[in-house]
């Protein structure tokens, strides 16, 4: 059992290897494999997202300019059908929905660990 992208399992899958037993969200390649939710579960599994970063500290006017430039790449038909093809989903976050996710993420992921007793209950979250 693997929790990973599409991408990097599709080979296996295509090869009759490996089964897909469930997704977090509904995918065109896919459309009849259910989801967390249709389980009754509320929180979805954590997944794997890539993000564009820039250095602390970076200008409001080249924010200004490149936020927005960057939306309408990610979020553009032709680049979203390659990236579709290559197994990932594309899911637009602004800098404010990326960093509430991040926190999310990195809170939930902490728990879990804390759980298992793979870290300790003193180590403190990094975000603010």
């Amino acid at each position: 059992m693997i929790f990973h992208a599409f991408s990097q399992v599709m080979p296996q899958v295509e090869g009759g290897k490996m089964r897909i037993l469930l997704v977090t969200n509904k995918t065109a390649d896919f459309p009849n494999l259910p989801t967390l939710p249709e389980f009754g579960y509320k929180q979805d599994l954590l997944s794997a997202w890539f993000a564009l970063f820039g250095p602390a500290g970076l200008p409001e006017d080249v924010k200004k300019v490149l936020v927005p430039a960057i939306e309408k790449v990610v979020k553009n038909p032709e680049l979203k059908a390659r990236i579709d093809k290559m197994g990932f989903i594309v899911n637009y976050k602004s800098p404010a929905e990326l960093k509430k996710l991040m926190v999310e993420d990195y809170e939930r992921a902490m728990e879990i660990a804390v759980k298992v007793g793979c870290v300790s209950k003193t180590i403190k979250t990094f975000f603010i």
